[in-house]
Parts: structure tokens; sequence; C-alpha cells
């Protein structure tokens, strides 16, 4: 309860009101009109104030006594700030940095944060909503709402699914509190399940928030990641598969004996065979060892072939086993990505790893074009003279292009320059004719190669390769011997005494004898090249000048992707995987991507409000986006929250500095949480704040509890005490 001044007629009245929820919504009942009061002496008008608590605004007095009664949790002092009715209002209010001891527990709601990209512009509620309804109607729990808090989960400090099961106690406003762990494993599969259509809906509904038109450059790119497993997929597919049929004999009364004997019979091991067969073509054993791109070869891999726009926001993902190439997984992201959006003018940027004819051949036969880097360090005689032939060299002006600045522009700013010549990449592939009969067939790309030359390129690969040489003759003045011939980086520029005396299986054979002076050469001369190859679309309309920039740009930003490699799997946790099943192993890289994108989008907000901050710090920003539950003594069984959010003044002060680049370089290193609660629509806390006030600011459903049965049982305990 509380009262109301309302003015009508020239007169002010006060009402007794009280706010009541009814059907999900709160509204306000007058309980009693309280009159005039211009007939009303002053002392009558305070003693009514201080009678009845305004819920919004409280008196000196009873806060004062309230932070006396928690005094033991509190370790700052209250600031407050008399106003001129005698009220203070608790959204004004200022308190130290550290105001909260231990013994009071951090409630995270950077979850809610979250909550407003998933809502409002990834629009993924009534997707999920539509299929569950339609394919999953047995659900006993919001698939949207497990969703969108494992996700979020991801984007504030990533742990295991049962480590964050485990503290679910530590989140405000906790969508999925009552759901059991294994209902959250399952989710996990069912999101999986689902992955094209998500993905699909939230670059879309991205794509038109923003107004990025149909993406022009796509990055494609392949990594892996390991399990904390010792076991691959098919060892364990075969272990679970004896442990099963142990277990069903053993349950029909089969003696150990018995069980024994059937588990090593020829008809077994056919069935286990069999089995193993279809689990294989079902794409159900994916986890192999291979080669890890992190030094994992002891873990089982599993590779992801990823593909991103030119403002870095993920369109698609693939998984692949771990033991297969990357080579043709190119081919299916492009069938993918033109059937899912209808792209038929972009670019596929990829590096160097990807460019093999056939991958080449299937981008353009799918009228697609392609920018793809070339080796330079094993070109043919032709191709080696054309590039270091010192005519139909062409430089950038950088006065008309500002942007190119960033990208190409050396020390001395006139160094960088490229030659455009045609190309044509070669290759031939087994086909089987009309008799039968296996032949070879050829195939040609016609495309064009671009040879860039730098100063600054040059100086980084002379210095790496007198590294190198460095490396190789001390090895030779220490008598060293080759533990592989075969190996790569600076023992590459070695040879052994085999290859003067013959390759015979003799230790001393395998002794450093020599620097190939030759190799060091050759490397040397094309210090400072390098190299691509690019064919543009079917429906490009760039002239050719345009379109020869166009296609450096473009692969300079390569780059990105592998940002977002390393944000999924340091920021996010996608790996080291904790889960088995291939099915919530794909749920589980879903919501590493999505939360890739929800980040992306943030820092996209903040960049729009001339704010720099990297995924890494948007991400602690949200982590500390906390309050503290204090038990009201004023309002029983309601709680007070204090903000205990890192750098919440900062945003007042910083929003009315000027465009100066010293207030530019303190936004950009500063972690303030309020920047992004504002950047996704939302109003910054203030020092303390009700359970209104919270729900208003962080836009929290009046359906859903702020605080669960357990923690509102340790504020009564808090406070019994």
């Amino acid at each position: 309860m509380f009262i109301k001044t309302t003015k009508s007629k020239g007169y002010e009245y006060l009402y007794l009101v009280e706010s009541v929820v009814e059907n999900g919504r709160k509204k306000f009942v007058t309980l009693e009109r309280l009159g005039r009061t211009d007939l009303m002496s002053p002392e009558l008008i305070q003693s009514l104030r201080e009678r009845y608590v305004d819920g919004r605004k409280y008196n000196v007095a009873q806060i004062e006594q309230h932070v006396k009664e928690v005094r033991p949790l509190i370790l700052g002092k209250l600031k407050t700030e008399s106003r001129s009715n005698g009220s203070l209002d608790s959204t004004s209010m200022d308190v130290d940095s550290e105001v909260v001891d231990d013994t009071v527990p951090d409630l995270h709601y950077g979850h809610l944060i979250a909550k407003q990209v998933w809502n409002n512009i990834l629009c993924l509620p009534r997707l999920i909503h539509d299929l569950q309804r339609h394919q999953l109607p047995n659900l006993s729990y919001s698939l949207n709402d497990a969703g969108y808090f494992l996700t979020a989960s991801k984007m504030l400090a990533p742990s295991s699914y049962l480590d964050l099961f485990n503290h679910a106690d530590a989140f405000l406003a906790n969508p999925i509190a009552s759901v059991r762990l294994e209902l959250l494993y399952k989710a996990l599969a069912h999101l999986g399940q689902f992955k094209d259509q998500i993905m699909r809906c939230a670059y879309r509904n991205v794509s038109a928030h923003f107004g990025f038109s149909k993406p022009k450059l796509l990055y494609f790119d392949c990594t892996n990641f390991y399990f904390e497993t010792p076991y691959v997929s098919k060892e364990e597919f075969i272990m679970d598969f004896y442990a099963k049929r142990s277990h069903k004999l053993q349950s029909e009364g089969a003696t150990s004996a018995e069980v024994k004997q059937h588990l090593q019979s020829e008809e077994f091991e056919a069935e286990v065979t069999k089995a193993i067969e279809q689990a294989e073509e079902s794409g159900q054993l994916m986890r192999r060892r291979g080669p890890s791109k992190e030094g994992r070869f002891a873990q089982p891999l599993i590779g992801m072939a990823l593909v991103i726009d030119e403002h870095g926001f993920p369109l698609d993902f693939e998984l692949y086993p771990g033991n297969k190439s990357e080579f043709g997984y190119l081919r299916s992201a492009v069938s993918s990505i033109k059937e899912k959006y209808g792209i038929s003018d972009a670019f596929y940027v990829a590096d160097r790893g990807l460019n093999s004819s056939q991958n080449l051949q299937f981008i353009q036969s799918n009228d697609l074009g392609f920018v793809v880097a070339q080796k330079v360090s094993h070109l043919p005689p032709k191709q080696y003279n054309e590039m270091m032939s010192q005519q139909g060299w062409k430089s950038i002006d950088f006065s008309e292009d500002q942007w190119a600045v960033q990208l190409f522009e050396d020390v001395d700013g006139v160094s960088y320059r490229y030659k455009v010549c045609d190309h044509v990449k070669v290759y031939t592939e087994k086909v089987k004719d009309a008799a039968g009969k296996i032949h070879r067939q050829k195939h040609t790309v016609n495309c064009k190669i671009i040879y860039t030359y730098s100063d600054k390129r040059y100086r980084r690969d002379m210095c790496v390769i007198e590294a190198m040489e460095a490396k190789a003759r001390a090895a030779v003045a220490a008598g060293n011997y080759a533990g592989n011939i075969n190996n790569g980086g600076w023992r590459c520029l070695l040879r052994i005494r085999a290859d003067v005396e013959g390759n015979k299986k003799d230790k001393e054979l395998l002794k450093y004898v020599d620097v190939d002076d030759e190799k060091i050469n050759q490397m040397k001369a094309i210090a400072g090249y390098a190299a691509l190859v690019f064919a543009a679309p079917k429906e490009c309309n760039l002239s050719d000048d345009s379109l020869e920039i166009s296609a450096q740009k473009g692969y300079k930003q390569l780059v990105s992707i592998e940002d977002c490699f390393r944000t999924a799997k340091t920021t996010l946790n996608l790996r080291p995987v904790f889960l088995k099943r291939n099915d919530r192993t794909k749920g589980h890289c879903l919501l590493c991507i999505l939360a890739l994108m929800m980040l992306k989008v943030i820092q996209y907000n903040l960049r729009q409000a001339n704010i720099n901050m990297s995924l890494g710090k948007i991400q602690t920003a949200m982590d500390q986006a906390m309050v503290a539950a204090l038990p009201s003594a004023i309002n029983t069984g309601k709680a007070l929250y204090i903000n205990n959010s890192c750098h919440y003044r900062d945003y007042d002060k910083e929003r009315k500095l000027t465009q100066t680049a010293a207030a530019q370089s303190k936004r950009n290193t500063r972690l303030s949480t309020a920047f992004v609660v504002k950047a996704v629509g939302l109003t910054p806390l203030k020092a303390l704040e009700t359970e209104r006030n919270i729900r208003l600011k962080l836009k929290v459903d009046p359906r859903v509890p702020l605080l669960t049965a357990e923690q509102l049982d340790d504020l009564q305990q808090i406070l019994d005490q």
C-alpha cells in the first residue's frame, strides 16, 4: 500500500492505493479516499505518508532502519539524498563498489540481457514454439526457454551443463529452475534436430533487423575440436553394444558362462559388425582420431565447417567426422547456403588449404565466384616468371578509397602493388563410360590470378627466413640427427648424410651435414610476394578494376572467420566437449554458434553508439551483471536488490562526454555492464532497486518469479538472523 497524490480541478487529493496482479497483469486498486490536501494539516499529511510506505519511494528513517537490521551484511555505507518532501528515490541512491558480504549470494541477470536479443532480433520463440507444438507435443517444459537459457549461459561464464544445473540457483528469474538435468540434455538433442530451421530463422532476422542485403562475401573455413574422453565413437558404440546384450541376457536368467559364450560367438560378432556398418552409414560414429589443429592427437575429434558473411555473422555450419579431410565439405556448404538463402551473386572466400580445382569448379558450376589464396613457393615456371616480371604492376589510389588504407597501406604508404593475369586450373578425374571402362577426364577452371607484393611482407618474410636459417646452422654445428626426414619448418632447410650417400638404415646417415643454400635463396627470392586466384560470379556487375580490388579486400578480411573460431573455442567453450551422443553434440555446437551471433549483435549495437568492445569484454560485462537480494524489513516477503555490477556508475557519466579521442579511448577500455544493458534496449540498474523496478528495467515477464522458493527461504533465514 502507498499514498498516491492526484490533481483535479485545481485541488490535490490523497488516495490509499494497493498494487495487485490479476491474470498476469499489474493494476492499482484504490482502498480509501483520504480527501483534499488543503483541508488537512501538514502534520496529518506527514503522518499518513510515514504510516503507508510508498512502493517506489522510501522514508529516510525507514531506509536507515533497514540498513541497520542487515548491518552484518553491508560492508559499505548507503549514501542517501533527501528530497524536499522527506522521501528518497531508491533509483538515485549510490553505494560503494563493494557492498555485500559473501554471506549474500550474487544473482546473475546477464541471461535477461541475452533474452532481449533472442526474442527481439533473432526472433526465435515463435519458431521454436511451433516446432515443439507440431513435432514434440509431449515435452513437459518449454524448449524455447531451455534453448535461450543454455545459449545465454555460454555468453556469461560457460561451463559444463552439469555445472550449470548445479548452480541454477545463482540466476535471477531462472526460466528452467524446475527442469531436471536429463531433460536439459534431451533439449540439446531436440535443438540439434532443428538446427537448419533455427540457423536460417536467426540469420534472416538479424539481416532484416540491421537492414543487410544478401551477402556478397561468404567466408568459409574448417576447424576441429576435441572431446574429453579417450574413446572414439566406434569404441564406445562397441562397448555399449556388448553391455546392453550382456544385461539383456542376465535379465533373462542366463549364467555368466552362457553370457560369455554368447558374446564370443561368431553369430554375435557378425551382429556387431552389421550394427557398426549401419551406425556409420547413419552418421552416428563421427567422433574419430585425426590431425588435430590444436595438437590434441590423443583425444577424439569432430570437424566443423563454418560460413559467415562480410559482417561476421554466421550463416550455417556443418559437422563432419574428425578423421575426414575438409576438402569435400566446401561443396556441401555451397549447396546448403544456396538452397537456404537463395544467394547467387556472392564470392566464396577461403584460405589455400581449400584451394582445390574440384572445389573451385563446383563453385563456378553454381554460378558463384571465389577468392582463394594460392601458394607461391611451388609455382610452375611460367607462372613464376609471370610473377617476377616487372611489367603489369598496379597500385591502389588510397585517396579515393580511404577504407582500403586500413587493409593495404604499408609503412611507407606506397609499396603495396599487384598485377592480374589470366589463369587456368586443371584437374582430372576417373569416370566410367557406358561400356564400364574407367578412364580419366580432364576439367579446366578458367579464372584469374592476382600477384601482390608488399615491403612490409618482405621484411616479415626475411625475418622468418633468417630465423629458420640460424636454427638450421646451429643444428649442423651441434651435430644433431634428424628425427623425421620429412620435417617442415627450419628443418626443411637441412640436408642429411643419407641425401648424399644414399638412403640406408643407419643412424649416422640421419645426421645433419649442411644447409641447403639453394632452397634458402629460393625462399628469399619470393619474399614479399603472395597470390590469390579468383573468379567473378555469373551475375556480377563490377568493372574489372573494382573487381580486382574487391577480391583483395575480401581476402584481407578472411581473418574474421578465424576470430569466430577462436571466440567459439575459448570464449564460448565450444571445446572440450563432454557429451557422447552426436545429436547432443550438434545441439551444443548450435548453442555456441547462436551465442556467437548474439554477442556480435550486441557488439554491432555498441559500435553504432561509438563504443568499441571486444566479444570477450562484452562477455565479461554480461557476466558481471549481478544483483544481491536482501530481505526487506519494510515489506514482508519482498526483497530489495543491490546492484553489484562493476562500473555501473560509468554509463550516466560517460554518456555526457564529447566525442574526443580521450573519451573514445576511455570507452574502449572500460568494462561496463550498463553499456551492454543499454545496447539491447534495457535500462541500466541503479544502486538499489525494488522488485517493481527490476521487472520494468529488465523487462521480466510478471508471470516469471524473480526468486525461487529456495531463494526466498534463504532470504528469510538471513532476516531471522
